[in-house]
């Protein structure tokens, strides 16, 4: 999954779907989550379905293949009262910054990429909704041939990663528990997994840190090294991302309705694909030319590290996404203090939970998790 694309913009009208990114009721204490620099909105909520929304675009910054245009209209949610404009990044980090920048209204993005922006201090967006997916295709690969079978034997060599976002992460714990600190490894960042991909089976560099494309890699005679799931789980037994919304939307009740109902609707999309793991890898693999049982293996082993959801927002994903700031801190990869809870806004914490509970309400059926993907449910005490 995540393979590499050239970013394009393509409108959907509220009938049509093109190409899911793998990647629930408020909980009580969400509300103890500070909003930072924003007021709340208590009416959105009730009123949110009697808002005229059909002069409403929202521009989605999505993965390319499999993002969320894929799976809503996998789910036959795509149809909407308002009009969606896909922008095909290839990562959290490339997805950020299209929405800090205003390119897009809203995207998903890993807690690591939002840690490190939230350092620059430029911060034009506020993560809106958790994302919990699981944590398998997160890991540093090599090349079979390559006789590496060890972390510790990287040192001096040059190893692949994607930039600010979770393998630089898990990257970094690996080199730590082998004895190792990221200056004794060449660090060679690729913006754009495939690009990585290639790179390592080319042999320029020694080994990869990345994440989705693991079972094509292996396909070509790539081996799992170091899994960074474990380093990943975090507080919330998960990874951990966000949506991120452009800040200046979070004053339009209009486009905060949107925002709300889209958000709810790729949650209801998830737990439809959980329940209809070979309908939805079947178009996966149509899209990604991959064979099917390669698909099906990666999204059901997915599902079974950890069920993809995205909720109202949880105190457990700021003090995640703290513990990424202050471990880049701790190796001077970054200039601390830093302060993550000022990127994140409960605004529509209400909204996203109405429409959740509205549309599992309606689609009964899709939140039935089938016995593959049990293992992977989330432990509810630690926010989800």
């Amino acid at each position: 999954m995540f393979k590499g694309h050239a970013p394009k913009l393509r409108l959907h009208s509220s009938s049509g779907w093109r190409r899911h990114a793998r990647g629930m009721l408020l909980p009580a204490c969400a509300s103890m989550l500070a909003v930072t620099g924003l007021g709340t909105v208590p009416a959105l909520a009730a009123t949110r379905t009697q808002l005229n929304l059909s002069s409403v675009v929202i521009k989605v910054a999505t993965y390319p293949y499999e993002g969320d245009d894929v799976l809503l209209g996998a789910a036959g949610l795509a149809k909407t009262r308002y009009q969606v404009q896909y922008q095909d990044l290839a990562s959290g980090a490339l997805q950020t910054q299209a929405v800090n920048a205003g390119i897009a209204d809203i995207g998903r993005a890993s807690g690591i990429s939002n840690a490190l922006f939230a350092a620059t201090g430029k911060v034009h967006f506020r993560s809106v909704a958790t994302l919990k997916i699981g944590t398998s295709e997160q890991d540093t690969i090599v090349l079979k041939s390559s006789g590496i079978t060890s972390v510790a034997q990287l040192k001096g060599k040059s190893v692949a990663y994607i930039p600010d976002t979770t393998p630089q992460f898990f990257l970094l714990k690996q080199l730590q528990a082998a004895g190792l600190s990221w200056s004794d490894i060449k660090p060679v960042p690729f913006t754009q997994p495939a690009d990585g991909l290639a790179a390592l089976l080319s042999g320029n560099v020694s080994a990869f840190a990345t994440f989705g494309d693991v079972a094509t890699a292996e396909q070509h005679g790539a081996v799992i090294l170091s899994s960074g799931g474990p380093y990943l789980k975090g507080t919330l037994g998960a990874l951990e991302g966000s949506y991120n919304a452009y800040l200046p939307d979070l004053s339009n009740p209009a486009k905060m309705a949107a925002i709300a109902d889209f958000i709810a609707r790729v949650n209801t999309s998830m737990a439809w694909a959980r329940s209809h793991p070979t309908q939805y890898s079947s178009i996966v693999a149509k899209n990604t030319d991959q064979p099917l049982a390669v698909e099906l293996s990666t999204f059901e082993g997915e599902e079974a590290s950890g069920n993809s959801e995205v909720v109202p927002n949880v105190p457990a994903a700021v003090s995640t996404e703290q513990g990424y700031a202050n471990a880049f801190i701790s190796v001077g990869a970054i200039k601390g203090p830093v302060n993550v809870a000022g990127t994140f806004s409960n605004q529509i914490n209400s909204a996203i939970a109405a429409d959740e509970a509205a549309y599992e309400k309606e689609y009964p059926s899709y939140f039935v998790v089938p016995a593959y993907a049990k293992s992977g449910e989330y432990n509810t005490s630690a926010g989800g």
